[in-house]
């Protein structure tokens, strides 16, 4: 959530037209007296409505117009209702004071704001008076607010980039510790010493593969998005891997539509899925996982496997489904979707067109520059 920065602002304005009432009051009218106290009490009652309401009116304003898909009409209704809430506490309060320090509820009511145009007297009256006062009050503290908001929106969005970049590299490590591991590597060389004596050909093929799921890994942990073709590719790599360690015990269904294979998610999604599919379940050659991939037509990805969770506790930060949530929120796309049910555990991916309007022209130049490297 954003946090506007303006309490020394609010203080102000509510501080300055009380000492200004209290200069002319107490050393230019009859000095220290009650009525001249109660006109400073009114007048800080008065400026704290008027500061505090427009600031509630302007804030409140945005996600409401923004939720509704109307920004442009905020400033069309925001206005005209900002100076009839001004212009209402500032008659109010006015005439409060008056009464205060004369006795007299109709002495604001008879006189107004006069201008003299050619030793003509021009008399604005009540409401005119405190109309043309409230314009110029609400206008400036609406460019006030509103700048304030966004320098607190510049910080904000400065630090989720920072944070999705701590969470991006605490993700690299994870995953960096997921392949490169002692177990990853011993289970995986194993399996190739094995295979250099019983079929060689095999064994580099495997060799190959290993060496794919590595290129990968070293190529795209400094980009944000890639396509789902390359992501397939190194799932097919990955679950070569798989087959070799489990055989049957680990089966992967991929039915995937042409034209969604040039759609955008992060690196290493997918391989991230799968991990946490065989990590998490149980499989047999006789009940083998099944792990399913397949698109639909609202350009979103479903990887599921079937849930036979393993008894007992098993470790997990939730570091890269995190992380990639937060990819997605910075792009100001849907998250993640997790469902499950007896037999499934659903993870719904939003797939990402380029040529979607919500992405700035600037993210998609860096999208290209990303997917040409």
């Amino acid at each position: 959530m954003i946090k506007v920065k303006d309490k020394w602002f609010r203080i102000l304005a509510v501080a300055l037209p009380v000492l200004l009432v209290v200069y002319f009051r107490f050393f230019f009218q009859h000095g220290f007296n009650l009525r001249n106290t109660g006109a400073v009490l009114i007048t800080f009652i008065g400026a704290l409505a008027l500061t505090e309401g427009s600031r509630k009116l302007i804030y409140q304003s945005r996600p409401f117009f923004a939720r509704i898909q109307k920004r442009w009409l905020r400033l069309f209704v925001l206005i005209p209702a900002g100076i009839l809430y001004s212009t209402f506490v500032y008659a109010v309060g006015k005439a409060l004071s008056n009464y205060v320090r004369l006795g007299d509820w109709m002495m604001y009511a008879n006189t107004g704001s006069n201008l003299y145009v050619n030793d003509v007297k021009l008399t604005s009256g009540v409401i005119g008076s405190a109309a043309t006062y409230s314009f110029f009050i609400f206008l400036f503290l609406l460019a006030v607010y509103e700048t304030l908001y966004h320098f607190a929106r510049l910080r904000y969005t400065e630090r989720e980039r920072d944070d999705l970049e701590r969470e991006k590299l605490k993700a690299e490590l994870q995953q960096l510790k997921g392949i490169i591991n002692p177990h990853f590597l011993f289970n995986n060389l194993n399996s190739l010493s094995s295979l250099i004596s019983e079929d060689p050909a095999q064994a580099e093929v495997f060799l190959d593969e290993l060496t794919k799921v590595f290129r990968y890994l070293l190529r795209n942990n400094e980009t944000d998005l890639t396509t789902l073709e390359n992501e397939l590719g190194l799932l097919q790599s990955y679950y070569h891997l798989l087959q070799v360690r489990f055989g049957k015990g680990v089966a992967l269904n991929v039915q995937v539509a042409e034209e969604a294979k040039a759609l955008l998610l992060p690196p290493l999604t997918l391989q991230l899925l799968v991990e946490n599919a065989v990590k998490h379940n149980h499989y047999h050659t006789d009940h083998p996982l099944q792990i399913q991939l397949f698109t639909t037509s609202n350009n979103t990805l479903v990887v599921r496997n079937t849930l036979r969770k393993k008894q007992g506790l098993v470790e997990s930060t939730g570091i890269g489904l995190n992380s990639i949530n937060r990819r997605y929120h910075m792009l100001q796309r849907p998250e993640l979707s997790i469902e499950q049910d007896d037999q499934w555990f659903a993870v719904t991916i939003a797939l990402i067109d380029m040529e979607q309007p919500a992405l700035a022209a600037a993210t998609k130049r860096e999208l290209k520059e990303m997917i040409q490297k």
